[in-house]
């Protein structure tokens, strides 16, 4: 995953470390952690996302589609 995907799936506050693949995974509404490669945000995080119903696009945790699929 790239910087990019980490932002859109609400790691705000997530970098990268210069010369190297590796990223620093942070969220600015809970204490987000990589389990297995895979980051996480803590349950209940305001800044949580999940895939869409229709076409996998993360979409916060309060809304079922993303705009293009309503």
């Amino acid at each position: 995953m790239k910087l990019s995907g980490l932002l859109a799936w609400g790691f705000d506050r997530s970098r990268h470390i210069p010369f190297t693949k590796r990223f620093v995974v942070k969220c600015s509404q809970c204490e987000a952690l990589c389990i297995n490669g895979i980051p996480c945000h803590e349950r209940g995080c305001p800044n949580e996302r999940h895939e869409c119903a229709g076409c996998s696009e993360p979409v916060p945790r309060n809304q079922k589609w993303c705009e293009m699929c309503q």
